[in-house]
């Protein structure tokens, strides 16, 4: 009897302890999957943070007006009513763009007006593509009181080359800015009214030409 209450004993307290051993490992277990579960959801808002990032950093820049430059024009030519074939002193008009000391000048007239022969007289110049026009710059011999168009066009005849801007001169340098850039291939420097030469008669000289824009 006493051996099998001690048998019926040691049996009991090894159930307890297995019980509780394993009721330990569950525990421990189950604390290890929460713990687990943690660790791998923390790190989820990193790729946010680093995909707004790159979109950011990849932004593209504004990109910047081209500057403007000098355009040298392939000729100058002496023009009239009539276009080229009633040009004055057209063995000159070169030298706007190749020898500005001496330039070139018109013929001289009765009146500021061209004696009424005329309604104008310039020069003709040739890009020789089309390119933009931005503005005209004139270097002049002649006293204030010279009147002039600035036309442009595609074509060079007289009335395929509209007027973009006018002005009476009032000292020996003159900028004639366009208010928009205009695609030309054609410039046409043409003067309405002429200034006094100091002999009794009118006529204007022109030293130098230069076109600015973007080829």
């Amino acid at each position: 009897m006493v051996a099998l209450a001690v048998l019926g004993y040691a049996a009991f307290k090894f159930t307890g302890e297995a019980t509780g051993h394993a009721a330990t490992l569950t525990a421990r277990h189950a604390t290890g999957q929460q713990t687990a579960a943690r660790h791998s959801a923390a790190p989820a808002a990193t790729p946010t943070h680093q995909a707004a990032t790159t979109a950011t950093t990849t932004s593209p820049a504004a990109t910047a007006a081209p500057a403007e430059q000098a355009i040298v024009p392939v000729s100058a030519v002496a023009f009239g009513p009539d276009g080229t074939a009633d040009g004055d002193n057209p063995q000159l008009a070169a030298r706007v763009l190749t020898d500005p000391a001496l330039g070139w000048v018109t013929q001289w007239y009765a009146s500021p007006d061209f004696g009424d022969l005329k309604q104008g007289t310039g020069l003709l110049l040739d890009m020789g593509r089309t390119v933009t026009v931005a503005s005209v710059k004139l270097t002049l011999g002649s006293p204030p009181g010279t009147e002039l168009e600035l036309r442009l066009g595609t074509t060079p005849d007289f009335s395929a080359l509209p007027v973009a801007t006018t002005v009476t001169a009032t000292r020996d340098t003159l900028t004639l800015p366009l208010t928009a850039p205009a695609r030309a291939r054609y410039v046409l420097v043409w003067f309405t009214k002429l200034p006094p030469d100091g002999a009794g008669t009118y006529q204007v000289t022109v030293h130098q030409v230069t076109v600015q824009g973007q080829p």
